[in-house]
């Protein structure tokens, strides 16, 4: 019996830091697919405003969206899929810990694709932008930080 409580509480460990990672995603997917609010705080549709983009910059701006913004919801489709029976699985009469490793690694494999496609994503948008721009857009996720430090400010400072 101990042993079962101890995959119990590592896998109520891990749900709690998937959750805690993809909280914010999840919460915008539900609200009309809009991803985006969970890395800018905002519709993406207002980003460009935001920073002020300008003719050619707004036009390149959407055509490197359109395809992260769906491949980001797509596979955020899938991670609920494997959250789902995940939490099935531990909660479920006899809980079979091969399963529970295999959508909890199924989940660890899709947000470490994700979060190179968000990199990638960020090195191409910062190659369209000035440096202010940059600078701006940098203060715009360094507030998105659940914990609430500050690093935006620790990047006005170098």
């Amino acid at each position: 019996m101990n042993r079962y409580w101890v995959y119990l509480l590592l896998a109520i460990a891990l749900l709690v830091n998937v959750g805690v990672l993809a909280g914010a995603w999840f919460q915008a997917q539900r609200a009309e697919g809009a991803t985006e609010l969970a890395f800018f705080g905002m519709g993406h549709e207002r980003v460009p405003d935001y920073l002020k983009l300008d003719g050619t910059q707004l036009e390149r701006w959407h055509a490197m969206e359109q395809d992260f913004v769906k491949v980001l919801n797509d596979v955020g489709s899938e991670i609920q899929i494997h959250r789902e029976r995940l939490v099935r699985e531990i909660f479920s009469a006899q809980p079979d810990t091969s399963v529970i490793e295999r959508e909890r690694a199924a989940i660890f494999t899709l947000q470490e694709a994700q979060q190179r496609r968000v990199i990638e994503q960020l090195l191409k948008e910062r190659d369209i932008l000035t440096a202010e721009q940059r600078l701006a857009l940098a203060d715009l996720l360094l507030k998105q930080d659940p914990r609430g430090t500050a690093g935006a400010q620790r990047l006005h400072a170098r």
